[in-house]
């Protein structure tokens, strides 16, 4: 799995962050008995293609097995694929680095859920991974505003990017009865140049040189941008799952290393 279960317990942050049953889809059982018809088991087979199913778990639940419609084979459930309803997204997303899905339990089994790398275009995963990174481009516009005030921001910002439009968004609000600083115009792209032409800020979020900062920056914002539009597909495979990892990973280090919120809040039952 791309992270160790202790480091994944220091990436949690959010009580609004979103549960493993939020995230799962309903399951489509496959009897234990059904496996020794011929018949049965074709008519099975085109009703769990016709509904888009890829995997049927096996009943009854100690089985710890399932059906996989593509290769018409009987696999193993391993230890690691189960989660509990209420653990938070993030626990999914572990599992779905190494798994093709994660088996979601609860108490009752009639609500046991399965979460597949396709439930990570859902707008209800992409809402709740959102908060990461709107997390991090406040922090770091935080981080900006404590260090310049208005006029130094504006010459850094000219100095880094200087087809940029936020100042000039700035100046427009300010020409209304909008008194803001002017970081909080700028989009992810504005943040990455900022700190990546300011060594100061640089050692701040610990980026070595420019390239490793724009690098980092271009993975946050990669996974922002997918998570704020409903229409873009943001996992495919999964490598795309280890990807959305290491993102979600960046994202949580620049944050704390802005001074954001530092990780490992309770998550309420």
């Amino acid at each position: 799995m791309y992270w160790d279960n202790e480091y994944l317990d220091k990436l949690i942050r959010f009580p609004i962050e979103g549960n493993a049953a939020e995230l799962g889809s309903p399951i489509h059982f496959v009897a234990k008995t059904d496996l020794n018809s011929t018949e049965v088991m074709e008519e099975i087979n085109e009703e769990l293609r016709a509904n888009g199913f890829d995997y049927a778990p096996i009943r009854p639940y100690r089985e710890r097995t399932y059906y996989d419609v593509q290769s018409e084979e009987v696999l193993s459930i391993a230890d690691e694929q189960y989660v509990r309803y209420k653990e938070v997204m993030l626990y999914c997303i572990n599992i779905l680095t190494e798994f093709p899905f994660a088996m979601i339990v609860h108490p009752d089994k009639a609500s046991w859920k399965i979460a597949t790398r396709a439930d990570l275009n859902t707008r209800t995963a992409k809402e709740y991974l959102y908060s990461y990174y709107s997390e991090t481009a406040r922090a770091v516009s935080g981080l900006i505003e404590s260090e310049y005030k208005t006029d130094e921001i504006q010459e850094i910002y000219s100095d880094v990017r200087s087809g940029g439009h936020a100042i000039d968004y700035w100046e427009k609000a300010s020409a209304g009865d909008v008194d803001l600083h002017p970081v909080e115009f700028m989009s992810m792209a504005d943040l990455k140049e900022v700190v990546a032409g300011v060594k100061s800020l640089r050692d701040e979020l610990e980026f070595p040189s420019k390239t490793k900062c724009r690098e980092a920056f271009d993975l946050v914002e990669k996974y922002r941008n997918k998570t704020m539009h409903g229409y873009r597909t943001m996992i495919l495979n999964k490598n795309d799952v280890i990807e959305l990892a290491e993102s979600l990973e960046i994202a949580s280090e620049m944050t704390v290393q802005a001074g954001g919120d530092e990780p490992g809040f309770e998550i309420p039952p």
